[in-house]
């Protein structure tokens, strides 16, 4: 089974403004690649964002743009049988947008959100961010809002839910 965990930061609010990038492929429960990059979003930072995450154009500056990385982030993700995303709707959308501006349509890949995962499998929770996810089931997460350290989190995450999801399957814990 390979897993291919995905996370963007933005440099504003529109989808297009890809600032970072991490994707990690897992086979087998192990990592074997991670490919991460700051990134020219061709456009402007919001203050917003820059509080968030720390990047700023000074950071970017001389970094590719998505479309660079391209060749390799699409030849990772082709290789995957899972997609997985925190919030899905916003890292696919963030990789479909900035490939759209390049004239690049994205290929259909096999998405999961570890948010929608976390909400059946973990309904107590107080909320479903990242951050309370990854606390509810013992996952490190060094930096939020670092695409390496979300989408390794979303790897860790992603490897529970699927335990949980088996033993609540196989009664062996109680759903």
């Amino acid at each position: 089974m390979r897993i291919v965990a995905i996370d963007f930061e933005t440099a504003n609010r529109h989808r297009h403004s890809a600032c970072q990038v991490a994707a990690v492929l897992v086979e087998n429960g192990v990592v074997v690649d991670i490919l991460h990059s700051l990134l020219d979003p061709e456009g402007e930072f919001e203050a917003l964002h820059m509080a968030l995450h720390g990047i700023t154009p000074a950071r970017v500056a001389g970094a590719p743009r998505l479309v660079d990385l391209w060749p390799r982030l699409g030849a990772m993700l082709a290789r995957a049988d899972r997609v997985i995303a925190h919030n899905v709707a916003f890292d696919r959308g963030v990789m479909e947008r900035t490939l759209e501006r390049h004239g690049i349509v994205a290929p259909a890949l096999p998405w999961e959100c570890t948010v929608l995962r976390a909400r059946r499998l973990l309904p107590n929770l107080p909320d479903h961010r990242l951050p309370t996810v990854c606390a509810a089931l013992g996952v490190a997460l060094t930096r939020h809002h670092d695409a390496v350290s979300d989408a390794l989190a979303v790897v860790d995450i992603a490897l529970a839910l699927d335990e949980r999801a088996n033993n609540v399957a196989t009664g062996a814990v109680a759903a």
